[in-house]
């Protein structure tokens, strides 16, 4: 019986420490089905894009797709609109700091078997300070976390056929695709959460951040931040996708902002207040940059 055809999606934005070890763990899984990894090395400016190319396994048919804005949901849109494969039973998405565990593939494709209601499908980490609250949060919730998702193919091919696009500069892909999935990709219908499921044998871990490297620090405030934007982008977009389906869906995440800046609102939350305040800022500043850059296109064509 010949091995199903698994398509895997690695997001990877400066990643030159970390990809190797990543497509070490993808590679371990060649056995479970015939693997064909695209690492979507997405705005870096870093060496990814030279570890990737000079990476050799020959168990696994391994292709560099070099995308030039960096922008995960961008990338996310060029991967399922762009090249993605057909034929393939599922789609794996998982970024490029992330090591998958062994047998991941396997428990994927047989949920999937198992449970034909399901089009999502979340993995579950298997290490980190929050593991156990994570895992089961994932699990009763039925959430996908783009530390490692599965989409049966059928699936990801009607959002190609459908064209529906995720907001350029959106945060949060993970939960915006399981939204999508859940509610069968038309928002004002029904929702079924029975579409999204988890994997038990299906996992994930990285390296843990420390409180003692300068660097980790960093990243643990840009997550902090991405986390309290996303938060305002959620209560701006759920109402549009409500009201007006998939689609209401804006092409791009400042063209949200103009629309429904009036939803714009801090409230109290704790120390996280702070980071809060600032994504509305940011919020703000974005809409003014682009207007900026609107005033001066017009003034280039009519001058």
């Amino acid at each position: 019986m010949s091995r199903p055809t698994v398509s895997v999606a690695v997001f990877a934005y400066n990643e030159e420490d970390r990809i190797a070890a990543c497509l070490d763990a993808i590679r371990a899984c060649a056995e479970e089905a015939r693997l064909r990894v695209h690492v979507l090395i997405n705005g870096c400016t870093d060496g990814t894009e030279r570890i990737v190319r000079g990476y050799r396994a020959p168990e696994i048919d391994l292709r560099p797709i070099v995308i030039r804005r960096g922008d995960k949901a961008n990338a996310w849109n060029h991967y399922t609109h762009e090249v993605a494969p057909e034929e393939a039973a599922i789609h794996v998405f998982t970024d490029g700091d992330m090591r998958i565990g062994r047998g991941s593939i396997a428990g994927f494709l047989k949920t999937f078997d198992e449970r034909p209601e399901a089009h999502g499908c979340a993995g579950l980490p298997a290490s980190g300070r929050s593991r156990d609250a994570f895992r089961e949060k994932l699990i009763r919730e039925r959430e996908m976390a783009g530390n490692l998702y599965a989409v049966r193919g059928s699936c990801l091919m009607e959002f190609r056929r459908r064209n529906i696009r995720l907001p350029f500069g959106i945060f949060g892909e993970d939960g915006l695709v399981t939204t999508l999935i859940k509610w069968n990709l038309d928002t004002r219908g029904e929702r079924d959460d029975r579409r999204i499921t988890a994997c038990e044998t299906a996992t994930f871990s990285y390296e843990p951040l420390s409180p003692f490297r300068l660097r980790d620090l960093r990243i643990y405030y840009k997550r902090k931040m991405r986390y309290a934007v996303r938060q305002q982008q959620v209560n701006m977009l759920c109402p549009l996708l409500w009201e007006g389906g998939v689609e209401a869906m804006p092409a791009h995440v400042v063209d949200l902002y103009r629309a429904c800046k009036d939803r714009v609102a801090l409230h109290w939350n704790g120390l996280d207040t702070w980071f809060d305040w600032i994504a509305c800022r940011r919020i703000r500043r974005d809409v003014v940059a682009d207007d900026s850059v609107r005033e001066a296109e017009r003034a280039h064509l009519y001058s």
